[in-house]
């Protein structure tokens, strides 16, 4: 998750939001990142990046560095555009990375920009119910495939964990603005950086 400085708008425009996306694009593919899902709000960003390469710094800075130039010439600004050192969580692949990618999809709806996730033009919720967003870059298959044997199972099953009601305790790890291990007792253990 990253935010604008001061919590300002990072998007003023659909031309910021795609320039943006074309950028997502090109880092996910030149460090070989996963990207199960994404949603551009008005002043921050939401992004599940898997990183097989452990790359994570260097892919964010690119991304960061790269939009923050086209931003400030596009707009006539200097300075800094995001707030500071984006935050992410490490995440459990099981329920918890099932819960980020519904808390991603839902965030535009929590926000009021959308009634259902995948009517929101700036995510991914729509390539997972098979619209043609013209994006059609998310890897749904890392949330999908472990839920059904088949892909329209699997896609059943999604939406209806999308559409279930969810737990305060599913919620709040991913809305506190902080780092995190999330996941059961031995995950956390394992990867926590205090040990």
């Amino acid at each position: 998750m990253d935010r604008g400085n001061d919590k300002g708008d990072i998007f003023s425009s659909d031309l910021d939001r795609i320039q943006y996306l074309s950028l997502l694009r090109k880092v996910k593919h030149d460090f070989g990142l996963l990207l199960p899902a994404f949603a551009l709000m008005s002043n921050h960003i939401h992004l599940y990046f898997v990183t097989p390469k452990t790359n994570l710094s260097e892919a964010m800075f690119a991304l960061n560095n790269a939009y923050s130039h086209y931003f400030n010439k596009e707009h006539g600004k200097t300075g800094h555009l995001f707030e500071g050192r984006y935050k992410y969580k490490l995440i459990q692949t099981d329920k918890y990375s099932l819960a980020l990618t519904r808390y991603i999809h839902l965030n535009p709806v929590k926000a009021g920009l959308a009634a259902k996730p995948e009517a929101y033009t700036w995510s991914s919720a729509a390539q997972y119910v098979g619209k043609d967003d013209g994006f059609g870059f998310a890897d749904k298959a890392v949330v999908l495939d472990p839920l059904s044997d088949s892909p329209a199972g699997s896609l059943v099953q999604y939406l209806e964990y999308l559409a279930a009601p969810i737990p305060g305790k599913l919620w709040r790890p991913f809305d506190k603005n902080r780092n995190a291990v999330l996941g059961d007792r031995e995950f956390r253990a394992a990867h926590s950086p205090h040990r």
